[in-house]
């Protein structure tokens, strides 16, 4: 016999040995030897209630049907209107944030508004928004401009480059997020 044949014949050995067990503790203590009954019982045709003190098992949920829809905007959100508060990140290493605000209010596809930069430091904008990319023209009263371009994200977040009018001017990087509309004050 091969090693598979020793195998299947062990098996099949354990298996009538488990049987003769019984039969044999019967034989050698005299007792007769205790075999499960099952006794014939009707399911209950409710759920009987469960012990006090224990949760109830739920019945399983429908899985939902349909399929899922896009959440609208909030009503603030729903165009460039509103304050911007901007986060300027300079690449220096310095992680020293600047934070400023742009007023923006939107017609069509044309943006105007007021960059407040602390607290006397204010520059008058116009610019373009084609749904996703906007591009700003800034100056001060003192004749300093910068341009402002990016893209915006659901008109709730902005990513973008501030620029001087120094062509040596690599940009500052910037990110903005709409926040709820406040008056100029």
């Amino acid at each position: 016999m091969n090693l598979r044949q020793l195998a299947l014949v062990g098996l099949a050995g354990f298996a009538l040995c488990g049987t003769a067990a019984g039969q044999t503790s019967a034989e050698t203590t005299g007792r007769p030897a205790q075999v499960a009954q099952a006794s014939p019982t009707a399911a209950p045709a409710t759920p009987s209630p469960a012990p006090s003190g224990r949760p109830r098992r739920r019945a399983a949920t429908p899985e939902p049907s349909g399929s899922p829809s896009d959440t609208p905007a909030p009503p603030q959100f729903q165009t460039m209107d509103g304050v911007w508060e901007v986060a300027s990140q300079p690449m220096d290493g310095s992680l020293h944030v600047k934070y400023s605000h742009l007023f923006i209010t939107q017609k069509g596809d044309q943006l105007t508004g007021t960059w407040v930069r602390g607290d006397k430091d204010s520059y008058s904008f116009t610019g373009t928004f084609d749904g996703r990319l906007f591009k700003l023209s800034l100056a001060n009263v003192k004749g300093v401009t910068y341009t402002m371009s990016g893209y915006a994200e659901n008109f709730g977040d902005m990513v973008g480059l501030l620029i001087s009018s120094d062509p040596k001017d690599k940009g500052l990087p910037f990110t903005a997020a709409h926040r709820k509309k406040e008056k100029l004050g």
